[in-house]
């Protein structure tokens, strides 16, 4: 084997080495032929619900609270009859729950001695009746007398004070006729012909004495509800209209009412205004005790709004509204409606403020 000098080494390092010193240029000018990679366009986020040109808007309303009141119904007006005058028990028409007849009669005395006692009047006027035209005759004939001088002036005299006091008795006693007529018509109770009995307090063949009550009747046609309600929810009332609508949870049908009257004051124990109702129709049975509901909407005391379900957005445990800018609100979740709508609260919520409706689809 033939063995390698130091001059051929050294030819065989100097080509080596001119070798890789130009394949280092090619492979720099190899990579000079590559482009440069740019960097990416910056796409900004685009904010939520940044209410793009015809995005749908909504304004929020406020929360109502709603407010059922309970009422009891009752006669629009009673009457307490009490006896005028004193005497036995005859005749009772009606009892109790009954309608008043046509002739208003509720009951009846014995009339006997009052009947006597003016009968015998109108006998003492019709004497003193015929005294006066005896008295009138006398006085004409006396006075054409005493002007021919055949009678006394005397005698004229005292059958003009006889006529004259005959007229004076007369009088008396159709004044007294007219009060025992006006007495006779007491001894019989009427009331407004319709109306119902709701108490009878006597019986037949029972004494009753002056100033003593003896039933009591109503008049059920229409229906009085009356409610005590403070001021908020009196203003609500009104806000309802001429008719309020009454629930009868009992009969489970509804009724049209309308307000009566409302006390100027308040009464000092609750503290609220007294008012009543007045039902004019309704399919039942018109009577006492009929348990109604008056329901009225009132502002939510705490500010709440109602928004429609779609407008809010969650985001973890929180809701969120959106202004048309794309700004979010925090608002507190308080409860759904019956219209499926939605009620929050918040500091930065008003009502009338305006929010995107479709915030998810507007983004």
């Amino acid at each position: 084997m033939n063995r390698w000098s130091w001059r051929d080494v050294a030819l065989v390092a100097a080509v080596l080495l001119f070798a890789g010193c130009s394949g280092s240029e090619e492979a720099g000018n190899a990579e000079g032929t590559v482009p440069q990679a740019q960097p990416a366009p910056t796409v900004a986020a685009a904010p939520v619900a940044s209410g793009p040109t015809g995005a749908r808007t909504f304004q929020a309303e406020p929360a109502a609270r709603t407010v059922t009141l309970t009422g009891f119904t009752r006669a629009r007006t009673s009457l307490t009859l009490v006896s005028e005058e004193e005497g036995r028990v005859v005749e009772i028409p009606v009892d109790l729950g009954d309608a008043i007849g046509e002739d208003g009669v509720f009951a009846r005395l014995d009339t006997t001695f009052i009947e006597l006692d003016l009968a015998q009047n109108r006998t003492e006027q019709a004497r003193l009746a015929g005294d006066v035209s005896f008295y009138s005759k006398e006085l004409k004939r006396y006075d054409s007398l005493v002007k021919n001088d055949n009678a006394a002036q005397a005698t004229l005299d005292s059958h003009a004070r006889d006529h004259g006091a005959a007229n004076q008795q007369l009088r008396g006693l159709r004044l007294e006729g007219q009060r025992l007529e006006e007495r006779l018509k007491r001894f019989t109770f009427t009331a407004t012909p319709g109306w119902r009995v709701s108490q009878r307090m006597i019986e037949p063949g029972q004494w009753i004495t002056r100033g003593q009550a003896v039933g009591e009747v109503g008049n059920y046609n229409e229906l009085l509800v009356p409610f005590a309600l403070s001021l908020p929810e009196l203003d609500g009332l009104k806000k309802m209209g001429e008719t309020v609508i009454l629930a009868l949870p009992e009969l489970h049908a509804t009724v049209p009412a309308r307000l009566l009257r409302e006390a100027p004051g308040f009464d000092p124990e609750s503290r609220k205004i007294n008012v009543d109702l007045v039902i004019l129709e309704g399919d039942f049975p018109f009577r006492g005790g009929i348990r109604t509901e008056l329901t009225i909407d009132l502002p939510d005391p705490g500010g709440a709004v109602t928004v429609p379900a779609s407008a809010l957005v969650r985001a973890y445990e929180d809701y969120f509204l959106v202004k048309p800018d794309g700004i979010r609100v925090k608002v507190l979740l308080l409860g759904s409606g019956s219209d499926g709508s939605r009620r929050v609260s918040a500091e930065e919520v008003s009502p009338g403020d305006v929010f995107l409706l479709l915030p998810e689809s507007s983004g």
